[in-house]
């Protein structure tokens, strides 16, 4: 491992960091890059979850700092992340992206449509409908995904906090940092006790992420929600188009 494969490492660590705060799928430049400097996918699936952990703490005490977070906010949506994180933390020793891929990516296709013909869903609370059962099976699902793989989670955890918890797009963002901060500490461990986890690359993209989680915290609070949902719709379809790519093409 070179000094220029960390730099790269690092840079990468930025430029993710600052999507997951502000939108999601950072850990669609990072899984491809480790892949790309020599990691497996399975040791770049576990190694990412070191500085998405340290990215999200820092995010948290940004949010919590500015008066952005109320951590009454995160209750409701917790326990079931937590469990549903474990239970596809497991399952993540048989990976398989191809079919996730495109899952995920007509999944988030979805949600661009609405991001765009749908503004006042995510830039204003509403009152949400469905029944607490719903709820939790809802986010147990998202956090499912997230143990399994994470890339792209923050687009679902965006959805469901909007579209369910009846959020705005600013107190959905602090929120869900903090929802993935806590579920990954169960899933980093589980990853740890099977030795998936490669700490050195781990630190050195963690470092970058914190740098681009700070930048982040800063974008989201300073402009608000409407930017935040045209930052937000631009990500999702460039990610969505990169997953099909991916499946389709790039395997």
């Amino acid at each position: 491992m070179s000094f220029i494969f960390f730099v790269m490492v690092f840079g990468v660590g930025i430029a993710a960091g600052f999507l997951n705060v502000i939108a999601g799928g950072g850990s669609l430049l990072v899984l491809p890059t480790l892949v790309f400097l020599g990691l497996g996918i399975d040791i770049a699936n576990a190694t990412n979850r070191v500085a998405i952990l340290l990215q999200n703490v820092v995010a948290v005490r940004e949010f919590h700092r500015k008066g952005v977070l109320s951590f009454k906010d995160v209750l409701p949506f917790i326990i079931p992340a937590i469990v549903g994180a474990v239970a596809g933390s497991f399952l993540a020793i048989n990976l398989n992206r191809r079919v996730l891929e495109v899952v995920v990516a007509i999944a988030i296709s979805v949600m661009a449509v609405f991001l765009v013909l749908k503004p006042k869903m995510w830039e204003e609370k509403r009152d949400t409908l469905l029944p607490k059962w719903a709820v939790w099976v809802v986010f147990f699902l998202i956090g499912m995904y997230g143990g399994f793989i994470q890339a792209g989670v923050g687009f679902f955890f965006i959805w469901g906090l909007v579209g369910i918890g009846g959020l705005d797009l600013l107190t959905t963002n602090a929120v869900k940092v903090t929802i993935i901060a806590l579920y990954t500490v169960f899933s980093l461990t589980i990853f740890l006790l099977h030795g998936f986890v490669d700490l050195k690359v781990g630190l050195v993209l963690a470092a970058g992420n914190i740098v681009g989680a700070l930048l982040g915290t800063h974008f989201a609070i300073s402009r608000g929600n409407r930017a935040l949902r045209l930052v937000l719709a631009v990500v999702v379809i460039v990610s969505a188009v990169k997953m099909l790519w991916s499946a389709f093409v790039g395997s």
